[in-house]
């Protein structure tokens, strides 16, 4: 039940990570909270994983579980009415002349609520990479 994703992005393996991770709410489509909703990460293992709405509320999506710059960033995830967490793992590695995003999301059957809503993550992911890919190759 694991959804795998992979792309390719050219830029340098540092500038692929620093877009994923520290300019998120500058490329991810809009969340949890609506559009106005900016995704944030605290980087080091333990660190948030949460949503800033435009009022300046928050709303907790995860935490950082790995950090490993420039190669590696995982963490939990829970959607606001899910029973489960689940565990996103983003990879980084040079690949001619760009780099390679490989990222995992599992830990589906945790829930009932998490199976349920597998699959609109699955076309979901495609979508968010490409708004990342945009943003890593500006």
């Amino acid at each position: 039940m694991i959804i795998r994703k992979s792309i390719w992005v050219k830029c340098p393996l540092q500038r692929s990570f620093d877009a994923f991770c520290s300019e998120m709410a500058n490329w991810w489509p809009g969340g949890f909270a609506g559009k106005d909703a900016k995704p944030q990460l605290e980087l080091r293992v333990g660190g948030r994983f949460f949503e800033k709405r435009g009022d300046g509320s928050e709303y907790d999506i995860g935490r950082v579980t790995a950090y490993d710059p420039p190669s590696l960033v995982a963490f939990s995830w829970r959607g606001p009415s899910w029973d489960a967490d689940t565990q996103v793992e983003v990879r980084f590695s040079p690949e001619k002349g760009g780099t390679r995003i490989e990222l995992e999301h599992s830990g589906w059957e945790n829930g009932t609520k998490p199976r349920e809503f597998r699959n609109n993550y699955e076309s979901g992911w495609d979508f968010v990479l490409g708004e990342y890919a945009k943003a890593a190759n500006a």
